[in-house]
């Protein structure tokens, strides 16, 4: 099929706690339309972004010319949708156990927090009101985002075990090897989401999967299925555009995923797509091909920014 106008689009959109900064690139073909996303993040190389967006814009205008979900263009289709892990934006501990009791509510079944004491007294108290309101089966994560040493990671996560199961998420720096991940130990409970590489997958080490991270979602099917661990899709709060390429690589994955990081567009002010929120914990597909999302042209010119 012969794209015969390309945009690229960058947005801005107000969120709980700042901004969130995104490339949309939107190809037009034979009187389709396929749209994808990718957030523009520091440190991150804005080509690979655009590489993330193109690939997703190709696969879902392919998708839609041939008639069928973009997971099929990835391997298939193996499951209707994914659970998901909530993201707890409160810091207090009250706070917490407030909003984690509300999302068990909700129906999900597994929750995380982002890391505010580098895993020391405050990071203590707030896994503990959450697993309170928790209860015993849903699962904790905590995110430390790389901000750990290996001396303060071995420090830190020992003591935080006490409220298991929790997974450790990034807990050291991107560029870490893989022998400062293996001095940890227990790699059962360890997760990466920007150290994505084959040499963690082979050892064990769980990967949240953010397909800009990686470049696009053949790449992040592809390293999820190389992984003998654990592996699941995460996202970095995209709308609904970003978050239905996530959900269609997930789906695809030989293996069953774990609760995945895509219940985060109700942090934003407003979504550039149709709304895709998962019911009870659980994000599905939804019928028609390519994305199953139209894009929101009213939303786009609103938070659209000149580069």
């Amino acid at each position: 099929m012969t794209v015969v106008l390309s945009e690229q689009v960058r947005v801005a959109i107000p969120m709980r706690g700042g901004t969130y900064s995104a490339v949309l690139v939107i190809l037009h073909a034979g009187g389709l339309t396929g749209v994808g996303e990718a957030p523009l993040l520091p440190g991150r190389p804005e080509a690979a972004a655009l590489r993330a967006a193109q690939e997703t814009a190709e696969l879902d205008l392919s998708a839609r010319a041939a008639g069928v979900p973009v997971a099929e263009l990835l391997g298939g289709a193996r499951r209707p949708g994914v659970r998901c892990a909530a993201l707890v934006a409160a810091v207090r501990p009250s706070e917490v156990a407030a909003e984690v009791e509300g999302l068990v509510a909700e129906g999900f079944t597994a929750v995380k927090l982002k890391a505010a004491n580098a895993g020391g007294p405050v990071d203590q108290e707030r896994l503990g009101a959450a697993r309170w309101a928790a209860g015993r089966d849903v699962e904790l994560r905590l995110d430390f985002n790389g901000r750990l040493s290996v001396r303060g990671a071995l420090a830190a996560l020992p003591g935080l075990k006490v409220f298991a199961p929790i997974t450790f998420e990034q807990p050291l720096p991107p560029d870490a090897r893989p022998s400062a991940w293996a001095a940890l130990g227990d790699p059962l409970a360890l997760a990466a989401d920007e150290s994505l590489a084959a040499g963690l997958a082979a050892a064990r080490v769980g990967l949240a999967v953010k397909l800009a991270t990686v470049g696009g979602p053949r790449a992040a099917v592809a390293l999820a299925n190389l992984s003998p661990g654990r592996a699941w899709v995460g996202s970095s709060y995209e709308t609904s555009i970003g978050l239905a390429a996530a959900l269609h690589a997930a789906c695809a994955f030989e293996r069953e995923p774990p609760a995945c990081g895509l219940a985060t567009s109700r942090l934003l002010e407003a979504d550039l797509g149709s709304g895709l929120m998962p019911a009870a914990g659980f994000l599905a597909l939804r019928a028609g091909p390519g994305l199953g999302v139209g894009l929101d042209r009213a939303a786009l010119e609103r938070y659209r920014v000149d580069s």
